[in-house]
């Protein structure tokens, strides 16, 4: 069965580079609800509109990374599972997978590690180099940075994002929809809806569900 790429972005591009370059499957095409749709072709493949399509004809990815703290991501990918779409995980070749990914619609990038007795959720992107070491679960709709380091016995709650190069210290709980920034060092457990702020001492500045998705993004109309 042929697969779908869901996006018409820079990440929907070197998703498919990505899935092309491994082998992992055939891309039949890109595709975008009706209202995102602003080109016939992508990387010389065609854009379809979702709507169009029968989600039991292709296996699909959800090639959208942190925008809105992942709340895009999930709204995709929980709107489109409820209506029967099949999602696979793209899983590099040269990444070390010894726990499990349990989840769908997780990317796991070039030179991963997931060590013995960890969990994997679903849609979590893990990128190039990350660590997560051994029993530590990442819950649901996380982002984790290339270059960062999740020693053992860890927990990222859902829809976390946690920035490039960041180490988080061994039995850390990070709660759900968390805000680290870049090269934190993460010594305590971070309290739901938080964001760390990386300056001379770490500051953790707390703020409501709704709040904290405004934090992080790119752009309000990507797909």
């Amino acid at each position: 069965m042929k697969l779908i790429i869901i996006g018409t972005s820079t990440t929907a591009r070197i998703l498919y580079l990505f899935i092309r370059k491994y082998r992992l499957y055939d891309v039949a095409g890109f595709a975008v609800n009706k209202s995102y749709i602003t080109c016939d072709r992508y990387c010389d493949l065609p854009v379809y509109a979702i709507e169009d399509l029968e989600p039991s004809d292709y296996l699909w990815f959800i090639a959208v990374q942190w925008n809105r703290l992942n709340a895009d991501r999930r709204m995709l990918y929980e709107n489109l599972k409820s209506k029967g779409f099949q999602f696979v995980n793209l899983i590099s070749p040269n990444s070390v997978i010894n726990g499990e990914i349990k989840g769908q619609n997780c990317w796991i990038h070039d030179g991963v590690i997931v060590d013995f007795g960890s969990i994997i959720g679903n849609n979590v992107f893990i990128k190039l180099n990350a660590t997560i070491a051994e029993n530590t679960l990442i819950e649901d709709h996380c982002f984790v940075g290339a270059k960062t380091m999740i020693a053992g016995e860890c927990r990222v709650g859902e829809q976390s994002f946690i920035g490039i190069g960041s180490i988080v210290y061994d039995k850390v709980n990070i709660g759900k929809k968390c805000l680290i920034s870049a090269c934190s060092v993460i010594k305590r457990n971070v309290p739901d809806y938080c964001k760390v702020l990386l300056s001379s001492d770490i500051e953790y500045k707390q703020y409501s569900s709704e709040e904290i998705e405004e934090k992080l993004i790119f752009s309000k109309n990507v797909r």
